[in-house]
């Protein structure tokens, strides 16, 4: 049996490991006085629990060494699980531990495996080897070995980078991503994801435990939000290359994976039962945050896992250095003192709860639960002067089954999902100067429930040597679906002001959106020195619901409060998009890669069904687009991964990512002002005057909107010290045309103009277009410009005691699309933030760490759009951690 060898690296000692290791001791008694040598060159070996023939299958396939059985393997037998760096002849030695077989070396390439009493009639010495096995992650801020094998751009965040220093929210731990970032500001816990300058709508898809998190919620500013504790989370996976794969349906731009807590995470190997706790507690309303979580292997058939957290944090202050934050999209200016982070509280609650079932050697069963209920206020105006409470409950169950029989054909994932997001909000009755009521309260209520599953599987087949070089041939394929279904419901309060339940019901409409997703990717590759792969995937959505249309002009008839003209919506499209790259290694550590990707991003309930009215009598109607269109788009990049060891001294390691790509994408969808179909004005004689009344609708930009990028990680450790960090560069251009006239309706003539007639001097104007350009747009965003991050320190007695700084440059670009009326940000300024963070291991069960986030109380605004206030000044945080 033949298999094909992986790029390996050097051993590395213990006192040299980046971030995070593994130890494992085992005994054996296999050393054959054969003559043979297996080499010293170091393989990453992976290999779980299973039956014995199957682990020396995955082991011959890492190591290329051939494995001869003589005779037949003893059933029942299970191989100690492998997840390690060494050398072939360590890992066969960790695999047949205590399985009463042997081996032998027959030549440099092939073993065979025997009965220990058979080896000692072989004249074999049996001596004692210790076999000590290490999975480093020389990455930045402990990132694993896998993601500078992987011939893309995928990132990863570890559970070491969010314990690093406490976080006020959960946005804080994408700040050391390349090419991510967040748009939503302190006062909202809930995530909006930017990826190489896509996010909201489906655009990247954010999920926990592979459950989609597709919230939409109208205010000013950002709509989509993903609600998690990261006190849950034990790692988050962010894909921005491979989309053809489940978790690519619908989606443009990325796959936020979100993992939270579990067994394994919790348990070290050995343990029957044990758990984890954190305490922590600071000043600037920095009141509270406690998790706990536990963990028991009841039996080799079952574990399960729990976890609980609290967090209580109140108004903080802002910087006090530069408080210069941003200008408006009409040029007005604001500081810390203009843009106050009032409202900012919150009280959080979190849990989980997983079971995991072993249904036999090659089938394993995952359920799990994950809620949360937040409690908070916000501001969705510049001024803040208007805050809306908010009970925000997050439900997410799932299931998932694995079978992986001893067959390179069958490696078999299925999975099922609900996940519901429900925000309770009530809006307090404002009041005009003179203390009479403008606008009456709202009680509202936000549901969206998704329901989805999916399948997958990969198969491997093994070719004939080419060129005295290994061969194989894998195909990935499967498909998912899914479901939103959203409600909206609204109850208006009687002081006599204005306002009206359609308004919050039309804004974030209820409706039903049905996704489907096919794909298949076939990839060769050849002696670990080349790859290539094509793939296709197949889209298709289907999008139902009520909606209507109406004017604020009492001549055209059509009034919102009379319920105005109905419109039934039906949109659907179906999509297939090709795939394609290759991968070369023509040095050891260095890879080179190149991808293209073609997508359908589906619109949401949210886009397709906009209606009704915006609140507070402002006048502005709300419009479906009943010719709304599904953006599409392609990427494409190139890049190189570096992995060396060994660099600067013995044990250190240097591992870095680079990339650069560009995205094309049509029919790009965002919100705009529009015109009212009937005009407004006098007709008074001599002089008729009349002009465009303001709507506003979800279009399609009939320009491509361009992006491109740069992204940089790297990380250097030796053991005593590391630096790492990341790089940035982001250059979009988010301005375009769009057609003004969404409605199937008939407009005046003169509806996207100023009309003017003088009669008795047959003086006629007419202005220009007023909708359809760049101006009109708004509710776009988009990341910084460029971005920085640094994080370097020292580990000092035995890694006991860590000191460590933290920085991060921001230059933000303009946010294309707040309109020259528009009260929405539309220039942000540059700014530059330090943080320190240490951590003190006292014993094996008990740490402290200390921590201090904005050092230079620098005053600034975070993220790519929708914020409003200064984020938290600076903030010193003390936490104790324990496990039992």
């Amino acid at each position: 049996m033949v298999a094909t060898s992986l790029t390996g690296t050097l051993f590395m000692p213990i006192a040299a490991f980046a971030q995070s290791q593994l130890e494992q001791t085992t005994q054996t008694a296999q050393a054959p006085n054969d003559g043979f040598a297996l080499g010293d060159r170091q393989f990453q070996f992976d290999i779980g629990a299973q039956a014995l023939s199957g682990a020396l299958l995955a082991y011959s396939r890492v190591s290329g060494i051939d494995v001869v059985f003589d005779g037949s393997l003893p059933e029942g037998v299970m191989s100690t699980a492998l997840s390690a760096e060494m050398t072939a002849a360590s890992a066969l030695n960790l695999i047949l531990s205590g399985s009463g077989l042997s081996w032998v070396a027959v030549n440099a390439t092939t073993v065979s495996i025997i009965r220990s009493d058979t080896m000692l009639e072989q004249e074999t010495v049996t001596v004692p080897v210790t076999v000590t096995s290490h999975q480093q992650s020389a990455g930045y801020n402990g990132v694993p070995d896998s993601v500078y094998d992987t011939p893309g751009s995928v990132a990863v965040i570890t559970q070491e980078s969010m314990r690093k220093a406490p976080v006020r929210e959960a946005r804080e731990i994408f700040n050391q991503v390349a090419g991510v970032d967040i748009s939503n500001d302190a006062r909202d816990p809930g995530l909006t994801v930017n990826v190489r300058g896509q996010q909201e709508m489906g655009r990247v898809n954010v999920n926990i435990d592979g459950a989609r998190q597709n919230y939409n919620q109208l205010t000013h500013g950002t709509t989509s939000r993903v609600y998690i504790d990261p006190a849950l989370l034990a790692e988050v996976e962010i894909e921005k290359s491979n989309l053809t794969q489940n978790g690519g349906a619908g989606s443009s731009a990325g796959i936020v994976t979100m993992r939270t807590l579990n067994t394994q995470d919790i348990l070290d190997d050995g343990e029957d039962w044990g758990g984890k706790i954190n305490i922590s507690h600071g000043n600037n309303s920095y009141d509270f945050a406690g998790d706990a979580s536990v963990g028991a292997r009841i039996s080799p058939k079952l574990d399960i896992a729990a976890a609980v957290s609290r967090k209580a944090i109140g108004n903080y202050g802002p910087g006090s250095n530069n408080p210069g934050l941003f200008t408006t999209g009409n040029g007005k200016y604001y500081d810390r003192d203009s843009s106050r982070p009032e409202y900012t509280f919150l009280r959080q609650t979190s849990g989980l709860l997983k079971a995991n079932i072993y249904l036999s050697e090659d089938q394993e069963l995952n359920l799990g639960y994950v809620g949360s209920m937040s409690d908070y206020a916000k501001t969705n105006d510049v001024t803040n002067l208007y805050a809306d409470f908010n009970e925000t409950q997050v439900h997410t169950l799932t299931a998932k089954h694995n079978w992986d029989p001893e067959s390179e054909l069958i490696n078999l994932d299925t999975g099922v999902y609900w996940t519901r997001t429900d925000n309770h909000q009530f809006r307090p009755a404002r009041y005009t100067a003179s203390g009479t009521v403008s606008t009456s309260s709202f009680d509202n209520d936000y549901t969206l429930d998704t329901f989805g599953a999916d399948i997958a599987n990969k198969s491997n087949f093994e070719l004939d040597p080419v060129f005295d070089g290994t061969s194989e041939l894998s195909f990935d394929y499967g498909t998912e679906l899914f479901e939103d279904k959203a409600k909206t419901t609204s109850e208006l309060g009687d002081e006599g002001g204005y306002g009206a339940a359609y308004q919050v019901e039309g804004s974030t409409p209820g409706g039903q959106r049905d996704v489907y997703g096919a794909y298949l990717t076939t990839t060769y590759g050849w002696n670990d020195l080349f790859t290539i792969h094509g793939g296709l995937r197949a889209d298709r959505y289907s999008l139902t619901g009520d909606t209507f249309w109406c004017e604020t002009q009492a001549s055209s008839g059509n009034l919102c409060e009379d319920g105005g003209t109905p419109l039934d919506v039906d949109l659907s499209q179906n999509k297939v998009s090709p795939s394609f790259g290759a991968s070369i290694s023509p040095f050891k550590g260095i890879q080179f890669y190149a991808n293209y990707r073609e997508n359908l991003r589906a619109p949401t309930v949210q886009e397709a069904l906009l209606g009704g009215d915006h609140i507070g009598n402002v006048g502005v109607p709300f419009y479906s687009n009943a010719n709304l269109k599904a953006e599409e788009s392609t990427t494409s990049e190139i890049g190189v991964n570096f992995k060396f060891n060994d660099v600067l001294r013995k044990g250190d390691g240097f591992r870095a990512k680079v990339s650069y790509y560009r995205s094309v994408i049509d029919n790009y969808t965002t919100i705009a002002y529009v015109p009212q179909p009937t005009l407004s004005g006098t007709t008074t004689a001599p002089v008729i005057n009349t002009s465009p009344k303001t709507a506003a609708a979800i279009v399609n930009l009939t320009d491509p909107v361009y992006i491109n990028g740069t992204e940089l990680e790297l990380s250097y450790d030796a053991g005593r010290y590391y630096l790492g960090g990341t790089f940035t560069l982001n250059d979009m251009d988010l301005e375009g045309n769009y057609n003004p006239f969404v409605l199937d309706t008939a407009y005046s003539q003169y509806a996207n103009q100023t009309y003017t007639n003088i009669i008795p001097l047959g003086q006629e104007t007419i202005g220009a277009p007023i909708y359809g350009a760049s101006d009109q747009l708004y509710g776009i965003y988009s990341m910084p410009r460029r971005k920085i991050t640094l994080d370097g320190g020292l580990r000092f007695w035995d890694r006991d005691l860590v000191l460590g700084m933290r920085a991060t440059f921001v230059t933000p670009q303009n946010n294309f699309g707040s309109s020259n009326a528009s009260s929405i940000v539309g220039q942000y300024f540059k700014y530059r933030v330090f943080d320190f963070y240490s951590s003190y291991q006292i014993n094996d069960h008990v740490s402290l760490s200390f921590a201090v986030n904005n050092m230079l109380d620098e005053a600034y605004v975070q993220g790519s759009g929708g914020t409003y206030s200064a984020a938290p000044g600076r903030t010193a945080i003390l936490s104790f951690s324990g496990n039992f």
